[in-house]
């Protein structure tokens, strides 16, 4: 079992994520924490250690960095974690599951 610093929330929030200044892409959000998340990257553009931006709802941009990509699926670590308040407001967005 891995132990995490922070609780996350299994949600599915619509968002996208760019590299730099270049094209977005539309991603789902899920597994948020105040300190990350993970999402599906579809198309593959994304690479472990990319610094990127990322929109999560109408929450945004957020320096992000790739920490892992497995199977098309990748975990970002903020930049900065999100403050409590944005933190529910995304959750309240997209349903609260709370996941161990």
């Amino acid at each position: 079992m891995e132990l995490r610093r922070e609780k996350r929330y299994s949600i599915t929030v619509a968002g996208r994520y760019r590299k730099g200044t270049g094209v977005r892409f539309n991603i789902a959000i899920k597994n948020l924490s105040e300190f990350g998340c993970q999402f599906a990257d579809l198309v593959g553009r994304v690479q472990e250690g990319d610094d990127i931006t990322i929109r999560i709802g109408d929450i945004g941009p957020i320096a992000s960095q790739v920490k892992w990509i497995e199977k098309r699926q990748a975990g970002v670590q903020f930049e900065q974690p999100l403050h409590p308040s944005v933190l529910e407001h995304i959750i309240s967005e997209g349903g609260r599951n709370e996941a161990a």
